[in-house]
């Protein structure tokens, strides 16, 4: 057994931070009618972010527990103490483009559309609900794509290298877990 490359490790990551936006839009469109409700859009947002970070967790996890069995096994000396910061925080860049083309519809660069609507609840999924929070969401505000990436900026690192934690430190690891 010996550490994957970074790139291997940086693309299961992002994969699973992917899938988390794709359950969020799903998660979103099937509330699509009862989100008309004041509080119902919060909440899913909380469901939604929690989901995106609960990836966003295993994939830093599985990465953690790989790095505790080669501790282990003697195969490695040290483990790398900040790897999941980095690389969530450059998943969360990748998660950040599209920010970079709602702010264009933000700013008038060209208008936003139903099927540009529909389509960003996928890729925005962890805070699709969000727009329904917004007043008008074929105009963002400015300050709207701003939100969604800092959020994207806090949450990815901040779940993933939590997930590391918990999977290099045993003791952690059986207090979270059953044991067999």
């Amino acid at each position: 057994m010996k550490r994957d490359n970074i790139f291997i490790i940086f693309a299961k990551g992002l994969g699973l931070c992917v899938f988390g936006n794709i359950l969020g839009g799903i998660m979103t469109v099937s509330l699509a009618p009862l989100l008309s409700e004041w509080y119902i859009p919060y909440v899913a947002v909380l469901f939604t972010v929690f989901i995106y970070a609960s990836l966003a967790f295993t994939a830093g996890l599985r990465d953690g527990q790989k790095e505790a069995k080669m501790l282990r096994a003697k195969r490695v000396e040290s483990i790398p103490k900040l790897r999941w910061v980095f690389l969530g925080l450059a998943a969360a860049a990748v998660m950040c483009v599209p920010c970079g083309v709602l702010l264009a519809c933000a700013l008038g660069a060209f208008p936003m559309t139903g099927e540009l609507l529909l389509g960003s609840y996928f890729v925005f999924g962890a805070l699709a609900p969000t727009f329904f929070i917004i007043e008008d969401a074929s105009q963002p505000p400015v300050i709207f794509p701003v939100i969604l990436g800092i959020v994207y900026l806090i949450v990815t690192p901040a779940a993933a290298h939590l997930g590391y934690r918990f999977g290099v430190d045993e003791k952690s690891a059986k207090d979270f877990m059953y044991e067999k």
